[in-house]
């Protein structure tokens, strides 16, 4: 990177330098130089300990500077998985031979240096050393980086100090697989919002043409029509365009974070997270409103609401189920009536490893409640490798699986397979036409 790097701000901190291996082995050589001699009475034997003499004598311990300018930043706090983050260190301290500096970070987060490091004190002012790295994290959640650790050299090497600069949380929103289009149900509820209804109103989408009646707009006339339709007395009958009513509907994400199964990153738990946030994304971005209900561990759930601040609180919300203790078996058996407005759809995104949710999607159909189940689980249980019991484990596991997919399909409720990859749009779209007109959360 050639941009310029603006100088985290600067603190003051206390330096104690120790002696390094070289300082150790340099006395060892002239102590063991005037003792040879003393030992020997030769006197050409101390001619090998003045050279280090000569060096610890022109470099005093008293030269060594005793505080530090030195300030770390990392920018921004918050990022979206695949975001690339800078990381930038600055060090004030003259006197200094060389700066290394070592950032420890978790699994999930990448660091690598911007550019060529040069652990000599260069820049702009005399013993200022500047550092950046590039931070790229992997997966969604609260990560941890650092502290930065510096090490200084300084007196041609033979002392050196250790220096530890904490960093701010780094907080990553999981990357939304959206969906194409946001779907609607057949009957929305008469609030306003960007899905054309059945019921005619002042919208933007063409609805169907009238007679013209007392009161109607001279713009509204459709010229066509009326030009094809004569009165008896030889006039021409004037006919309006009609326009479908704009409105707005309740969508609610019900996740079951009670089990993670497959490999991280590409775990039950990632892909309910990134798809909750990704329908979201889709659904709040035409003002419709969300919100969402966790099934498992610490039971948490979100109003739906259609501000801008909404999908923050999302992420926010959805972003504290890895902290949970997944031995909880606690969590909401069904979901409060609040939350659930007439007219209002539920998508359940679930691994379908618990019977909690089957339970819950029962509950959810006898109360007439439009939903759609999206299964995240895209492995298999790992039993063992015992000869026999593998595959009689395995048979009973996916007869299980089998059973629930069976009850849904009792219920009417559509079951979509999803990975990550593909696109929720015409699942979406078949569960909400499926839902009989006149339905009531």
């Amino acid at each position: 990177m050639n941009e310029p790097v603006e100088a985290p701000p600067l603190a003051t901190y206390r330096l104690h330098f120790d002696a390094t291996p070289r300082l150790r082995r340099l006395a060892l050589v002239a102590v063991l130089a005037v003792a040879g001699a003393v030992a020997s009475a030769r006197g050409e034997l101390a001619v090998v300990a003045a050279a280090p003499l000569v060096l610890l004598v022109l470099l005093p311990r008293a030269a060594l500077p005793r505080t530090v300018r030195a300030g770390a930043r990392l920018g921004p706090t918050r990022a979206i998985e695949g975001d690339e983050l800078s990381l930038d260190v600055h060090v004030q301290l003259p006197g200094a031979d060389r700066v290394d500096a070592a950032v420890p970070r978790p699994g999930t987060v990448s660091v690598e240096p911007a550019e060529p490091e040069d652990p000599r004190p260069g820049g702009s002012e005399p013993g200022t050393a500047a550092l950046r790295w590039t931070v790229v994290p992997g997966r969604w959640g609260r990560q941890q980086l650092g502290p930065v650790r510096l090490r200084f050299r300084a007196l041609c090497g033979l002392y050196q100090a250790e220096l530890t600069l904490p960093l701010e949380r780094l907080t990553v929103y999981p990357a939304g697989h959206s969906v194409a289009r946001a779907i609607a149900p057949r009957e929305l509820p008469a609030r306003l919002g960007d899905h054309a209804s059945r019921a005619l109103g002042s919208g933007v989408e063409f609805g169907g043409v009238r007679p013209f009646a007392t009161g109607d707009q001279r713009r509204d006339i459709d010229w066509r029509t009326s030009a094809r339709h004569s009165t008896a007395s030889g006039g021409t009958e004037l006919f309006v365009r009609q326009y479908a009513d704009e409105r707005a509907f309740d969508l609610v994400l019900l996740l079951d974070v009670a089990a993670d199964a497959g490999e991280p990153g590409h775990s039950t738990l990632d892909l309910t997270i990134r798809g909750a946030t990704g329908i979201a994304t889709s659904y709040l971005r035409i003002h419709d409103r969300v919100g969402i209900v966790t099934l498992g561990g610490w039971t948490r759930w979100l109003t739906p609401d259609a501000s801008i601040r909404q999908l923050h609180r999302i992420a926010e919300t959805v972003m504290d189920v890895r902290g949970d203790d997944q031995s909880i078996a606690t969590g909401v058996t069904n979901v409060p009536r609040s939350m659930l407005r007439p007219g209002a759809f539920v998508v359940v995104l679930t691994p379908m490893l618990d019977r909690r949710a089957l339970d819950v999607v029962t509950e959810l159909c006898a109360r007439g409640v439009g939903t759609l189940v999206v299964d995240v689980l895209t492995t298999e249980p790992d039993v063992g490798t015992r000869t026999g019991q593998v595959g009689i484990a395995l048979r009973l596991w996916r007869m299980e699986r089998e059973a629930v997919r069976v009850e849904l399909t009792r219920l009417g409720v559509p079951l979509l397979r999803w990975d990550g990859s593909g696109d929720l749009s015409g699942a979406l779209l078949h569960a909400m036409r499926a839902v009989p007109p006149g339905v009531r959360a």
